[in-house]
């Protein structure tokens, strides 16, 4: 007895294991609780000791669902039952509940329930469905009343039937909404009860689509009234196959089934009306497959009425494409009792028709089909129709999708984006997956900006909405942007009148808006350049010279305060009648040819004195858009005060030369231009030379051969850029030809404004300190020699320091990549028993082993650059830059960096050196990015004057023309007074935990620039980028 015991025992443990139910088995006698492994594994708890109590179940009920799965076991259990079963929601380990399926089963002894073994199956995902499916339902259910329809499901887990009211009251129940199907079946009339068991068989295999349509008896379950009934549902599989839903509606038939003698008896009258209407009639006795029609069913069909066609020739005239259609549509029909399709029938003649067939089965009292009989339609017009109506929408879609205005159409009350062409998806900033979202959805920037409510209320009043230059913040381009558009929301209806969408047709004119305030503001600009001129200015309008916007500096040289605003030039002016002036802006106002004169004479009554003045003035004529001149600008500045000054400059002047022909050297002036304009007599007793002689043949006549073309070049210089004129050449002295050496100096008098307006020179005969110094020069080369021998020792010196450079770099490396050797070591060995700490110490003396490699290898290439002879050979600067590029492509990369990149050209230099410049240039720029956006970096070419460079630059190297190379990027810049100390060693602007780096790579760029003769500058703002110049020696 044990052993058969311990053996059902084993089976039980078995059985729970092969199902993914949690199984129990309730203790009533001992109220304890034995759970299966399902338990854990549905629901993540711990499987509970076997002596736990029922709270292992009841204290994960929903607290919504305890009382009544409680008073529904104890319910069962008082009075004797033997089974229960029941759906609520469990809660799972992770604090979520599941929706369960639970039965149990009751053992009875001596009639008292001792225990209790049940299962629970996780219905969670059933439920969802059913929820999901719970809305469109409800949308469903005042259909299904005004059309008298009871709904029904069949839930294939639970092998329940749920029913409404009145899908109930077909069966003649009074109360029961919820049933098994098994005990559902029996109030079937037992001659139908194998049809519909199959026809329910065949609707739940994949295969068959799902499709349900029957027609049966139901006998009446508690009013015993016997009824047809007509039920039609879908079956719902999951993708491997299993039914999870079987629903449908079902409605009484009764009335039409006994309708179905009196339609026999009308038959013939239909015929004939059909007849009448077009349409062709046919039935077909199922017994002998003998068909009866009309001869419109023939002339329908094939073309040609006439009698005594067999049914297979009629068949015969379906097109074979359609062919399929008609028998699936056969399948149904012997399932449903009626037949609906719409086939091409190919007439004798070859013409192809659309013929829509209707028919119905015919029952006997026993429920068989005798009859089949239907109806034939020819639908080709309403076809052809519909075809021209799909072409039509294409037509309407492409013209939308085509259109190069933005349209779109949103549908229904939610404003759904059913049509979008590319114009508004590129408007709204949005792609093709949109489409199908509410507006709202789909743009959920523009809520708060009144759009949404617009439209609702175009589609709910059905008044069209303009909008002009309207601002909307859109998301486009990865951020919100702000934008103007000219817009309509206009909306469609049907042909009933009903409202169904919007369309919404959209024009971005952001750029005109941006065009209207820029032109406003350069309006504006214009008023304030005039109020702020230090020039006197006004505005001069329309042919009667209209004074408009004259600043307080003109207002001030007329002397007549604002009422000169608005009126004529001639009225707020009266003392210039008589002048040119206004004849000189009449023709300008003619011809739009802008005048300017200097030092005009004009004579002005100024504060009601009047006074003479002079002025350099323009007449500028302004034009409208269409290019005719309607202002006219007037700009002058009073030079009433040079003028005077110049005249008294000039008296100056004749006693200045009488001053010259006073003093011994020989003395000269000229013009600011280079044009001498006076020697003093000392010139003419030096050379023999008269005036006359001088002016023809100018003082290079009498210049030795040797010393005139470096005497030329040096005074081009001087005059180009206002320094002094300093040169030793020889003049040939008339008296005897003999060549004697002369110091020539010149100085520029400036005026007030730092203006030159007259050079005055001399030459002083030098001849003997000349004789002097070559005597020195002699002393000087003695001299020279003992240098050399130095130079040779310092060349020697430099070459011990580049060796000592070397081993120093290698004597540092080497204890440095043993230390980084042994900390890798350390890190991938001995990690776990270094701790936290440990690893922490060990990371820092790795970073720090780093930095240290890294500084020294930037030390050493400072050396080497510091201490390298110079063999300079022609070096193209694009090659050098490209190369760098390369090396840097990662960097570029990683940065999304833009690099431009200007012709450059080729120097003299050393390549390596010039590469190491602008990587570290562009290195830099790349690395001292800003955050917020990828760097841009261009490098620009110029060449400049020696006299063009800043003043306070320190040049290597003079030449007369410099290269200037500039790196210019959008970085994070740095304070310009920190200019100098970047291109020091070790300088450092910014922490290593911000930016890697040894400091030394600005001042290697300096050390390469100050090799190559040049210099280097930096220039930034903080924010606002750096510009990085260098200048080399032409």
């Amino acid at each position: 007895m044990n052993t058969d015991l311990g053996t059902a025992n084993e089976l039980f443990e078995l059985l729970t294991k092969a199902t993914r139910d949690a199984v129990w088995n309730w203790n009533l006698e001992s109220d304890t609780v034995w759970w299966s492994d399902g338990y854990a594994i549905l629901f993540g708890h711990e499987i509970p000791p076997a002596e736990t109590g029922p709270e292992s179940w009841f204290d994960y009920v929903h607290p919504d669902d305890k009382d009544r799965i409680l008073d529904g076991i104890y319910q069962i259990i008082d009075h004797g039952g033997t089974n229960w079963s029941d759906e609520y929601r469990f809660r799972r380990a992770d604090g979520t509940y599941a929706y369960v399926f639970d039965r149990g089963y009751i053992t009875l002894r001596d009639g008292k329930a001792v225990r209790m073994v049940g299962s629970m199956q996780d219905i969670t995902e059933r439920v969802n469905l059913q929820k999901a499916r719970s809305e469109s339902e409800d949308r469903l259910r005042m259909a299904l009343d005004s059309a008298q329809l009871g709904t029904w499901d069949f839930d294939p887990f639970s092998n329940l039937v749920y029913w409404d009211d009145r899908c109930r009251m077909l069966f003649g129940l009074t109360q029961i909404n919820q049933l098994p199907y098994d005990q559902a079946i029996r109030y079937v009339h037992p001659d139908d009860q194998a049809r519909v068991l199959e026809t329910v068989r065949q609707a739940l295999k994949p295969e068959s689509g799902g499709q349900y349509d029957t027609t049966f008896r139901t006998i009446g379950g508690d009013d015993g009234k016997l009824r047809w009934v007509r039920f039609i549902g879908q079956a719902y599989f999951t993708e491997t196959g299993q039914v999870y839903r079987f629903s449908g509606v079902a409605h009484d038939s009764t009335a039409e089934i006994l309708e179905r003698e009196k339609t026999v008896r009308f038959e013939h009258q239909a015929r004939l009306a059909l007849e009448g209407s077009g349409s062709g009639s046919f039935s077909i006795n199922l017994e002998t497959d003998e068909i009866i029609y009309s001869p419109s069913f023939a002339r329908i069909l094939t073309g040609e009425e006439g009698f005594g066609i067999t049914r297979d020739v009629f068949i015969s005239h379906v097109d074979a494409r359609d062919r399929p259609i008609r028998e699936r549509a056969y399948r149904v029909a012997l399932q449903t009792g009626n037949l609906n399709y719409e086939a091409r029938f190919i007439w004798t003649n070859q013409e192809v028709h659309w013929v829509k067939v209707l028919g119905q089965y015919l029952y006997n009292s026993d429920g068989k089909p005798v009859s089949f009989s239907g109806i034939t339609i020819d639908v080709t017009q309403q076809k052809e129709k519909d075809i021209l109506l799909l072409k039509a929408e294409e037509r309407f879609r492409n013209m939308i999708a085509q259109a190069p205005v933005a349209i779109g159409i949103l549908s229904g009350e939610k404003l759904v984006i059913e049509t979008a062409n590319q114009s508004i998806l590129e408007l709204w900033g949005k792609g093709p997956s949109i489409l199908g979202l509410p507006i709202a959805e789909a743009l959920p920037e523009i809520e708060g900006q009144g759009f949404i409510e617009l439209l609702q209320t175009v589609y709910t009043t059905g008044v069209p909405h303009y909008g002009f230059e309207t601002l909307a913040r859109l998301h486009r381009n990865g951020q919100l942007e702000d934008g103007y558009f000219n817009y309509v929301y206009a909306p469609i209806r049907e042909s009933s009148d009903r409202i169904t969408d919007v369309m919404v047709l959209a024009t971005e004119v952001t750029a005109q808006i941006k065009a209207k305030l820029d032109l406003k503001e350069s309006e504006q600009r214009f008023r304030n350049l005039i109020e702020e001129a230090p020039a006197a200015m006004s505005l001069f309008i329309g042919p009667d010279m209209v004074v408009e916007l004259p600043n307080e500096a003109m207002i001030k040289f007329w002397g007549k305060g604002d009422s000169v605003i608005g009126k004529p030039l001639r009225l707020a002016l009266p003392e210039l009648e008589g002048q040119p002036f206004l004849q000189i802006l009449d023709e300008v106002y003619a011809t739009g040819i802008e005048y300017a004169s200097q030092e005009a004479e004009a004579k002005l009554v100024v504060d009601g004195i009047p006074g003479i003045y002079y002025f350099n003035f323009t007449y500028k004529p302004l034009r409208n858009a269409a290019g005719d001149v309607y202002a006219i600008l007037n700009v002058a500045i009073d030079v009433t005060e040079q003028v005077l000054a110049r005249w008294e400059v000039e008296a100056s002047e004749m006693r200045f030369r009488t001053l010259l022909e006073a003093i011994s050297p020989m003395t000269w002036t000229n013009t600011p231009e280079g044009e001498f304009n006076f020697y003093n007599q000392q010139w003419y007793n030096y050379t023999g030379l008269d005036y006359k002689r001088t002016k023809a043949w100018g003082w290079q006549a009498i210049l030795h051969p040797d010393d005139l073309a470096y005497t030329q070049e040096k005074y081009l210089e001087a005059l180009k850029t206002g320094t002094a004129f300093v040169v030793e050449n020889r003049y040939r002295r008339g008296s005897d030809g003999m060549y004697r050496w002369h110091l020539n100096r010149a100085l520029p008098i400036h005026d007030e404004t730092g203006t030159i307006t007259l050079w005055v020179g001399t030459a002083t005969d030098i001849h003997e300190q000349k004789r002097i110094a070559a005597e020195l020069e002699r002393q000087v080369q003695a001299r020279t020699q003992e240098l050399e021998g130095t130079n040779q020792d310092l060349l020697r010196s430099n070459e011990n320091l580049m060796r000592f450079a070397y081993v120093a770099s290698h004597d540092l490396q080497e204890p440095l990549r043993k230390i980084q050797s042994f900390g890798s070591l350390l890190q991938s060995q001995y990690a776990d028993g270094l701790g936290e700490n440990g690893v922490d110490l060990i990371n820092r003396m790795q970073s720090s082993a780093g930095r240290m490699s890294e500084l020294i290898k930037d030390l050493l290439a400072y050396s080497r650059i510091s201490t390298r002879q110079q063999a300079f050979d022609a070096v193209s600067l694009a090659e050098i830059v490209s190369k760098v590029l390369e090396t840097l492509e990662l960097q570029i990369y990683q940065s999304h960096a833009h690099i431009e990149v200007n012709e450059l050209p080729t120097v003299s230099g050393d390549g390596s050196q010039l590469g190491q410049l602008f990587q570290n240039l562009l290195s830099n720029a790349i690395k001292f990015s800003r955050s917020d956006s990828a760097p841009q970096i261009r490098i620009q070419y110029d060449q400049v004057a020696a006299s063009d460079l800043p003043k306070n630059l320190r040049i290597a190297r003079q030449a007369s023309r410099y290269h200037l190379v500039q790196v210019i990027d959008n970085g994070i810049g740095f304070d310009e007074k920190y200019a100098d100390r970047i291109f020091e060693v070790f300088q450092r602007l910014h922490g290593k935990s911000a930016y890697s780096g040894t400091g030394v790579g600005l001042a290697i760029c300096q050390k390469v620039v100050e090799n190559h003769g040049g210099a280097i500058t930096a220039h930034s703002q903080p924010g606002q980028g750096s510009t990085f110049r260098v200048y080399l020696p032409v």
